[in-house]
């Protein structure tokens, strides 16, 4: 790509975010960028997704809801540079500086890169931020998830809710870092410094320490995530009654009512809540893989940064539930066939309702929403490639900057 080339794709994109004609949102896919200096650049919502922007310069720029799937960043600066919600799954990213960056909500999990031809998946890429300097960077609620972060200097980062569930930090600096409610399930921590840092024991219970170096004083507080549940405890009963339920089909046990309740970052892959009463419920960054929720009603319930492939959630109540960036890949939003008490069909189906449902930047990959109502619901940046949307009205959905090229939008097509 010649400058002319990307001086014209910068200023069509210029265009297009201030709303004036003749613009066109800049498309950068595979581009080569390395070198160039983009400094103070604005690319909001700009498509490099694959792009070499090896030592690249992006000091101060605007990268907020850009896709940068799978590119080489490698050495790349982002000095004060606004990442707000970027996409940056799979990216290639050691040595990079992000010294004072603003990456809140960005997405660094892992990206599936798939072979064009075949459309099998040809290589899972981990997020390799490796002797990256994020000092001072803001990575709440970043998802990164497996990212590898060897020696990364995160000296008084803020990683509060940060998924660092299975990232490798060895020799990691975290001196003075803000670990709030952050995840650090089965994370590698072996050498790396944590002086300082604002973490609790509960956190790190699960993460490997050898030869870590701990804050003198563990921080336990009120804004910490609480101790899981015993099996003696309330919501741990009404669970287990539950289940007893569904498998007598309600001779024993009792439907559980678990309305309100705070169910955030619990590992309750494969659990059968089906016909529960969970309105305003939270499962936030929550593991639900394979888990049923037929016909429940869950009604402004929250799955924020849930992982929830192949999750069933046919027939439930569910508008105005909140799915922004969790992983729904192969989840099943379908309309039940309804039977009479001896198991006779009735010759009605019940639909999915998400209406106002908010999938903003949701992994939809496979997912089936057959006949579901999405009337007012929100798709912004999701994935739905191969998601089957036969039988819902889409005139009434907001798809604005969804991925949905893929989808399958007719039974014909399915």
């Amino acid at each position: 790509m010649t400058r002319d080339e990307l001086r014209a794709i910068l200023e069509k994109h210029k265009r297009f975010l201030s709303g004036r004609g003749g613009g066109a949102r800049a498309n950068l896919t595979g581009a080569d960028l390395s070198g160039l200096d983009l400094t103070g650049c604005n690319l909001q919502n700009a498509v490099a997704a694959g792009a070499n922007c090896t030592g690249t310069r992006f000091n101060n720029a605007d990268l907020s809801y850009a896709d940068f799937f799978g590119a080489i960043l490698d050495n790349a600066e982002f000095v004060g540079t606004n990442m707000h919600r970027t996409d940056l799954r799979g990216a290639v990213m050691r040595g990079a500086r992000l010294v004072g960056s603003n990456l809140r909500q960005a997405d660094l999990r892992p990206g599936v890169i798939m072979n064009a031809r075949t459309h099998e998946i040809a290589d899972r890429r981990s997020v390799d931020l490796s002797d990256a300097s994020l000092m001072d960077a803001s990575l709440i609620r970043a998802e990164m998830e497996n990212a590898q972060l060897f020696r990364t200097d995160l000296t008084r980062a803020d990683l509060t809710d940060c998924n660092l569930s299975f990232a490798k930090l060895k020799n990691a600096c975290l001196r003075e870092a803000n670990l709030t409610r952050a995840s650090l399930n089965m994370t590698v921590l072996r050498e790396a410094d944590l002086s300082g840092a604002t973490v609790s024991m509960l956190q790190i219970a699960n993460a490997d320490l050898t030869g870590a170096v701990l804050p003198a004083a563990l921080v336990v507080g009120e804004d910490l995530p609480p101790m899981p549940a015993l099996p003696g405890d309330d919501i741990e009963r009404r669970i287990l009654d539950h289940q007893r339920w569904i498998k007598s089909s309600g001779a024993v046990g009792a439907r559980a009512d678990l309305t309100g309740c705070d169910l955030s970052r619990r590992d309750l892959k494969r659990i059968d809540l089906s016909g529960a009463r969970l309105a305003d419920t939270k499962f936030d960054h929550s593991n639900l893989e394979s888990s049923k929720f037929v016909l429940s009603v869950m009604t402004r319930a929250s799955f924020v940064g849930a992982i929830m492939p192949g999750c069933d959630m046919s027939g439930a109540e569910l508008a105005e539930a909140r799915f922004a960036r969790a992983d729904l890949r192969q989840a099943v939003f379908e309309p039940v066939d309804l039977k009479n008490p001896d198991g006779t069909p009735l010759g009605r189906r019940w639909p999915t309702n998400l209406a106002r449902a908010d999938f903003l930047h949701c992994d939809l990959a496979g997912a089936s929403m057959r006949s579901a109502v999405i009337d007012g619901a929100t798709f912004v940046g999701a994935n739905m490639n191969q998601t089957n949307l036969s039988g819902c009205d889409l005139d009434r959905a907001r798809l604005a900057g969804a991925r949905i090229s893929g989808a399958i939008l007719s039974e014909d097509a399915a």
